[in-house]
């Protein structure tokens, strides 16, 4: 004949608690993603068009420079090829902090692409989405090159114009910090066009296909200060002439 289990005594239940506490905490936690799967990056939806925001401000970049501005979260970046077949080095930076920047390679390996994509995010080196490209009227803005440096060693100027030095005068010139290693900071090259051209991961650095007026329209996901220098190369990275480019900040 069965016998009823005798209820716990207030000494076993309090002993036995923490246990099924921790089992039950441990069942709510979601589970460890499977190795080699991604997780996907979340990004915000806009709060508001582009048709609902106003032209804030025009910013021309000169050829062999750069230019820098900040974002506020939900305003919207519009960086246009004038003459087209000029390419410009993009850099990105979180408002609060210089050392957090977008970083090609996180961008590249997250969206599984060597280009931009549209509606993907524009990963920083600490993982978080800064920007998303929501326009992209050339469609191709490769993330596989350096900032040209005119072969500068790290801290010293170069005898020649180039995006690494642009990219710092930028910021200085709108008071944002400088990273304290401006050498590891990779542009995102908006307009450039150097396919990987084979199965042994040959790169060819062809003309820009952007044409005069072409034009990619970013969407800040947080407060972000944005630089875009023209890039100074004379080779056939712009058509052999480096060219002027330009900016308009929507919000």
């Amino acid at each position: 004949m069965p016998t009823s289990k005798r209820p716990l005594s207030r000494r076993a239940l309090l002993h036995h608690a923490p246990a099924a506490l921790t089992a039950a905490q441990l069942a709510a936690q979601p589970a460890a993603p499977v190795p080699g799967t991604r997780i996907p990056v979340i990004i915000r939806p806009a709060s508001v068009s582009l048709s609902e925001q106003k032209r804030l401000q025009s910013i021309p970049i000169p050829k062999q420079s750069g230019r820098g501005v900040l974002l506020m979260r939900d305003q919207r970046l519009k960086v246009i090829n004038p003459k087209g077949k000029q390419v410009g080095d993009l850099f990105a930076f979180a408002s609060h902090s210089a050392e957090e920047f977008i970083a090609p390679a996180f961008t590249m390996t997250r969206n599984r692409n060597i280009y931009l994509q549209v509606g993907k995010g524009l990963l920083s080196n600490y993982g978080n989405a800064l920007l998303v490209l929501e326009e992209d009227t050339s469609g191709r803005n490769d993330l596989l090159y350096p900032a040209c440096s005119g072969g500068q060693k790290p801290g010293l100027p170069a005898s020649i114009p180039n995006c690494r030095d642009n990219m710092q005068a930028a910021l200085r010139a709108i008071n944002f910090p400088v990273p304290n290693h401006p050498e590891i900071v990779h542009p995102h090259n908006l307009f450039q066009n150097s396919p990987v051209i084979d199965l042994d991961g040959n790169i060819e650095v062809r003309e820009p296909v952007a044409k005069a007026g072409d034009y990619v329209i970013l969407r800040a996901l947080e407060n972000v200060v944005v630089v875009v220098t023209a890039c100074s190369s004379p080779s056939v990275v712009n058509a052999k002439e480096p060219k002027e480019l330009l900016m308009e900040v929507y919000g």
